[in-house]
């Protein structure tokens, strides 16, 4: 895998409940030397979104209180281009609603093979990536 620019380091914010998700993820962002903040309750997203500069959410349905797809409408409000990637083992008629309606930037299976975590972390780069082209160019 490619590493992410160096110019800045960028935050990425992992919400889960799920350790095993967490595990997965950490394992396959930590290489890139970007900084990983972790959250397992969905109040706990809102304030981090709130207090520091978060490039990029990967978000679990699984979470504690708030449930990741209830927090969307309110992530919204307080950061409108914040990517999302939205991470669960069930996309219901009604998470796929939720999602289109909030305007993920993905969604993807919670990781349970290599080529679920491939997608995540792959997704994840090209949009840091594209979010990098895109503040040079403006």
């Amino acid at each position: 895998m490619k590493p992410f620019t160096k110019e800045k380091q960028k935050t990425i914010l992992i919400a889960t409940f799920d350790q095993r998700t967490r595990q997965l993820l950490t394992d396959q962002l930590s290489d890139h030397m970007n900084r990983l903040c972790f959250v397992t309750r969905g109040s706990h997203v809102l304030m981090e979104i709130l207090e520091q500069e978060v490039d990029i959410l990967l978000l679990d349905v699984d979470m504690q209180g708030i449930i990741g797809i209830e927090i969307l409408p309110i992530i919204r409000k307080l950061r409108p281009r914040l990517p999302v990637i939205l991470i669960t083992q069930d996309f219901t008629a009604q998470i796929r609603k939720v999602a289109a309606e909030q305007g993920l930037t993905f969604q993807t299976n919670k990781p349970g093979s290599t080529i679920e975590m491939k997608t995540i972390v792959s997704a994840t780069e090209k949009i840091i990536e594209k979010r990098e082209m895109h503040q040079l160019a403006g």
